[in-house]
């Protein structure tokens, strides 16, 4: 199984990168396709208006089963009062009303609703209003699950709603996501330690005028995104203290982790540096890595996943081969199997991990695809496995630039691996199937023709090549991959999945 990150279905050429990929219609022409849901619920996710992502995308096809995803858990937490009804919360509140303390909330500031939501923020700034608890917002900007350049819209929400609930708040430092805090799979951990030395130490410039700030930078570079947005101080007085509460209000883990270690176990900082947050009270909204206890607190644990596709194929003895590059690799691993840092088997799962390429994405958008057809080709001619799995990472990376002409590339070289996973199943008379798990490339343009960087809800194909002419079901979703595997495989698919594709 060939999984492209960011690959939807978009019958539209404005603005669709994927229209070079000529390899891909090819195989649409030739082979049994149909489209699946990636988007929604789906994927576990509140409504159909909620593109997916890769961590619900690859939750969910290894799953097999309909589940609920992090914003679909947390809103069920804020309607019944429970994200606020437990220990955790009431530590934080004790804590940040000893004198001179507060709680400092850490948040993806938009409605993208792929790691955050803004209006969980307005939850808890009301509930601070009601306990009378001072905060300090951390702003980190979006610009790639929503509009590039759309930052000010939500300060804006946020100071109405801070003026609205009489919370004693500030927003005391804002920045790009990209540049402060969520960095993940260590790509770049410098992400993480900046956002130290801005929200701790204060290592930047303050600012009076946010907006004026944010558009003196789009001016200087026009095409920047909001992701990319150098940090500023607004409220010296308001940043992190020793201590003090800090929430992480963020939801998905992938880019989450990394903030925990950080502040519970002080991985990233030397001596000096842990000192100024070691007795800072954090927690995160969830439990973010259940195996590995990421977060020590949280306000929310998550859903349960168990007896996915892995565990199931091991149980029946099914070699597996897993190959990515870094960006991914925790997607096609941990994610994949619900929510798991290790193999349930190691005898019977290999992981294999492409080290990222450090050049620029716009300079190198073919990133390691051709790295990854090659360990894959490998595996399949090896004979030392059944099941194969692989993440061509590039349309979903590389569409998150929002370069048109950056992601087209990237399609192209994905295309040209596309022809050469096909060839070597041909060559062996192995089984292959092309999907994605959101879209992403094929739509990167908006409603105004404006330069879009985000997921679309767009529904992703389902290509199965040498099965011959079987006959699919339409318009299922990816948590009907799983029971095609097992079918393809000779396995007795497990009673929790849902229905085959076949």
């Amino acid at each position: 199984m060939c999984i492209v990150d960011g690959l939807g279905s978009n019958p539209s050429e404005s603005g669709n990168a994927t229209k070079g990929m000529t390899n891909l219609e090819r195989a649409i022409s030739l082979y049994p396709n149909t489209l699946l849901k990636a988007s929604g619920p789906e994927v576990g996710l509140v409504d159909a208006k909620d593109a997916g992502n890769s961590e619900v995308g690859h939750n969910a096809i290894g799953a097999g089963q309909y589940i609920k995803q992090g914003l679909a858990l947390l809103n069920d937490a804020f309607a019944t009062g429970a994200v606020f009804d437990n220990n955790t919360w009431r530590d934080l509140v004790a804590n940040a009303k000893k004198e001179g303390r507060k709680i400092n909330i850490i948040v993806c500031l938009s409605d993208g609703r792929i790691h955050s939501d803004i209006q969980h923020l307005f939850k808890v700034l009301n509930q601070c209003a009601k306990e009378k608890v001072t905060v300090s917002i951390h702003a980190l900007l979006d610009g790639r699950d929503v509009s590039p350049q759309s930052a000010m819209k939500y300060i804006k929400q946020t100071r109405d709603e801070i003026a609205k609930c009489g919370v004693n708040a500030r927003i005391a430092t804002v920045g790009g996501r990209g540049v402060l805090w969520m960095d993940r799979y260590e790509t770049d951990t410098r992400v993480v330690t900046n956002g130290f030395g801005i929200c701790v130490q204060g290592n930047t410039k303050v600012v009076s005028n946010i907006e004026e700030a944010l558009n003196a930078e789009y001016r200087l570079k026009p095409s920047m995104t909001d992701e990319t947005m150098p940090p500023f101080i607004l409220e010296p007085d308001y940043l992190i203290k020793n201590s003090d509460s800090v929430l992480l209000l963020n939801y998905r883990g992938d880019r989450a982790i990394e903030m925990c270690n950080m502040f519970d176990k002080g991985t990233y900082l030397n001596n000096d540096q842990y000192y100024l947050i070691k007795n800072c009270l954090f927690a995160g909204m969830l439990l973010y890595d259940a195996e590995l206890g990421i977060p020590k607190k949280f306000l929310c644990p998550p859903a349960s996943i168990t007896n996915g596709l892995t565990e199931h194929l091991c149980k029946h003895g099914v070699r597996q081969f897993t190959i990515t590059e870094t960006i991914k690799f925790g997607h096609l691993t941990y994610f994949f199997n619900g929510n798991k840092s290790t193999p349930f088997d190691p005898k019977l799962e290999t992981w294999k991990e492409i080290i990222a390429n450090p050049k620029p994405l716009k300079e190198a958008p073919e990133m390691r695809a051709r790295e990854i057809t090659d360990g894959a080709c490998y595996a399949i001619k090896t004979d030392k496995y059944d099941f194969i799995k692989l993440n061509l990472v590039n349309p979903d990376i590389v569409g998150h630039t929002a370069d048109y002409a950056a992601a087209f590339l990237a399609c192209k070289v994905v295309d040209e691996c596309l022809g050469r996973l096909i060839e070597c199943c041909k060559s062996v008379n192995a089984k292959l199937i092309i999907t994605g798990d959101h879209g992403n490339a094929e739509e990167m343009l908006d409603a105004e023709g404006k330069p879009r960087s985000s997921h679309t809800n767009n529904p992703v194909p389902f290509i199965l090549i040498g099965a011959g002419s079987i006959a699919l079901n339409k318009m299922m979703g990816l948590t009907n991959i799983a029971a095609t595997i097992c079918k393809l495989l000779g396995v007795p698919v497990h009673p929790k999945f849902n229905p085959s594709i076949i």
